[in-house]
């Protein structure tokens, strides 16, 4: 049964990014670039000013929003672990050292299609019951869209709800389970491989820890997320810096690899092309 899941999932990664779906990707933050005249080069610098300059503004949200702190401190939470450890871990496991050629143009431009995605959001957001603003994708294809558009709305909403139960959930809480296994056996607190029991245990306290958090709403996200997030990324870059400069002799190399992986054919690849989107695929 496993193998035959495993089976249709690669099927469907491969149809889901596959040349087609890069090409869009990419093309789309091409034109967006082009659209707005490379705005996260222009308007950098105003970026910074309204972003890392009010950092530690301590304005208070009102009108159920968030302060400015707590909503970069949210915004880290969701990028810092399974986007820029995990996922470019795999990256490079998967596609070589030339993934993160691809990884950084492919961050050049998503700066400007995630500048259109907030934009759009913030335009089209609406207030809930509760006098809390809420947007995304399906309300400004719901309120920026004719009615026969809508149908994309429901479809997004309900994908997002299944990618929450895989990326957003299983993976993490996978990967947190298994950290703490090795941790406890490291230190001899757990002899041999830990029970599924064990694990259940894990499971149902970080989903009451979860819980805890998201049935406050978004006032009670911005709270957890600016008393958590700081400390995490001030270690996630303290970690980083360490690895590279344990590493610093080696850095040079590691340049030449990335540049070398992005464009020089593998023997797996059968071509240029084919290992060119490959790293694109993989970043």
């Amino acid at each position: 049964m496993s193998e035959k899941i495993a089976s249709i999932n690669s099927v469907v990664n491969s149809f889901i990014w596959g040349v087609p779906a890069m090409i869009c990707i990419i093309g789309v933050g091409i034109l967006l670039t082009v659209r707005t005249r490379c705005i996260q080069v222009r308007k950098f610098g105003v970026a910074m000013k309204n972003t890392i300059g009010k950092i530690f503004d301590k304005t208070q949200a009102r009108d159920g929003s968030m302060s400015p702190f707590q909503a970069v401190c949210t915004a880290l939470a969701g990028t810092v672990g399974t986007g820029n450890i995990a996922g470019v871990a795999g990256a490079i496991a998967l596609g070589g050292p030339g993934a993160i050629f691809w990884m950084w143009c492919s961050a050049f431009l998503g700066m400007c299609t995630k500048f259109s995605e907030v934009t759009l959001a913030i335009h089209f957001r609406e207030k809930n019951k509760n006098g809390e603003y809420v947007g995304g994708p399906m309300y400004y294809i719901k309120n920026g869209l004719s009615k026969k558009w809508h149908f994309l709305a429901v479809f997004y909403a309900v994908f997002g709800v299944l990618t929450v139960f895989g990326t957003g959930n299983a993976t993490q809480v996978n990967t947190i389970v298994s950290s703490v296994n090795t941790a406890l056996m490291n230190f001899n607190i757990l002899k041999g491989e830990p029970s599924s029991n064990v694990n259940l245990i894990f499971g149902i306290f970080i989903a009451a820890l979860v819980a805890m958090v998201l049935l406050g709403g978004i006032k009670r996200i911005g709270q957890v997320s600016e008393k958590l997030v700081p400390f995490m990324a001030v270690l996630y870059v303290i970690l980083a810096l360490g690895v590279i400069i344990l590493n610093i002799q080696r850095v040079p190399g590691v340049f030449a690899q990335i540049v070398s992986g992005a464009f020089t054919p593998r023997a797996a690849t059968g071509g240029i092309i084919g290992s060119m989107f490959l790293s694109m695929k993989k970043g």
